[in-house]
């Protein structure tokens, strides 16, 4: 699986650092599929409706979807 670039929303990317992961594992910043990536957008979309203004780049969203499967 070829390294792809970390789908970004510059609402909330600002990154000055590397953003795709050296581990090629699905789910991973830079390896993660369009379910994936909806999975993401639907869970900020959430905590934004909830309230939420903070941590809602997109590294912190893939990481959250990580510790929930």
């Amino acid at each position: 699986m070829a390294a792809q670039k970390l789908q970004s929303d510059s609402k909330y990317d600002d990154y000055d650092y590397p953003t795709t992961s050296p581990a090629v594992k699905s789910g991973h910043p830079g390896h993660t599929t369009k379910e994936q990536d909806a999975q993401v957008f639907q869970l900020r979309t959430q905590l934004e409706q909830e309230g939420y203004t903070e941590r809602l780049d997109t590294l912190c969203m893939v990481g959250g979807l990580l510790c929930a499967q």
